[in-house]
């Protein structure tokens, strides 16, 4: 299961593409029940409608995703 995230501005899709394509694993953006986005992907995060959380799955060992999640906290909400 993975947590939720908010890229509600350009600037943060920006940022947040930035940090997940320093990481030599896979990660996806899932929006819905059936919408999985690459989140390395700057053209494919824009297309998702980004007002509304996306859930983060990261396909890695527990020590890479606690230091990603570490980077990507302040995109993190409840």
């Amino acid at each position: 299961m993975g947590v939720k995230v908010l890229l509600d501005s350009v600037d943060k899709v920006r940022d947040f593409v930035n940090i997940t394509n320093k990481t030599p694993y896979d990660i996806d953006l899932i929006s819905g029940k059936h919408t999985y986005l690459d989140a390395k992907s700057l053209l494919g995060v824009l297309s998702c409608d980004c007002r509304k959380p996306l859930v983060l799955d990261i396909h890695a060992e527990k020590t890479e995703r606690s230091e990603l999640m570490t980077k990507l906290e302040k995109y993190v909400v409840a």
